[in-house]
């Protein structure tokens, strides 16, 4: 949710006017959120660029570092917390471009074993340099002094979050 959004202001308003809600506490998140919105935006269409999505560059990224050795679909969506599903979708596409190739196991034809082409490692690494790049380019006005009171912050809302709902 955007900041300049109605529904963020009036989420703000309602938490100073009601009792029993910390408006501070309130604004954290709702800002957090924002932020988030658009850094995750803008990281997509730096790989949009590149016609890789965000589970894309999962298996990608799960794959480079497990080459050369496969990996299973299942393997690969529990190492991207990506469902089956989309897992599979995403490899269809990925071998359809030439990027992962599909093997059956000698030992068991159930399972498909997943690794990197050659061309798929050349993407895999230049998805991952641009990818951090950009990321070091967003973060790159944020004063170093505060990374640990950020990353203790972000540690307390996820610990809360997950009390809340431990299923993630």
């Amino acid at each position: 949710m955007d900041r300049e959004t109605l529904a963020f202001q009036t989420l703000l308003a309602v938490a100073r006017q009601r009792d029993g809600l910390d408006e501070s506490r309130c604004r954290l998140v709702l800002e957090l959120l924002s932020t988030a919105r658009q850094v995750r935006a803008t990281l997509q269409a730096e790989m949009a660029k590149l016609a890789i999505t965000e589970v894309k560059l999962g298996i990608l990224v799960a794959l480079f570092i497990l080459d050369p050795a496969p990996a299973t679909p299942a393997d690969l969506a529990a190492h991207t917390s990506g469902t089956r599903s989309a897992v599979t979708e995403a490899l269809d596409q990925l071998a359809a471009a030439g990027l992962v190739q599909r093997e059956r196991d000698t030992g068991d034809r159930r399972v498909i074993h997943v690794h990197l082409t050659p061309k798929g490692r050349g993407a895999a690494d230049e998805a991952i340099g641009r990818f951090l790049a950009r990321i070091g380019e967003i973060a790159r006005d944020v004063d170093l002094a505060s990374e640990e009171p950020v990353l203790a912050a972000c540690a307390q809302l996820n610990a809360g979050a997950m009390r809340i709902s431990p299923s993630r």
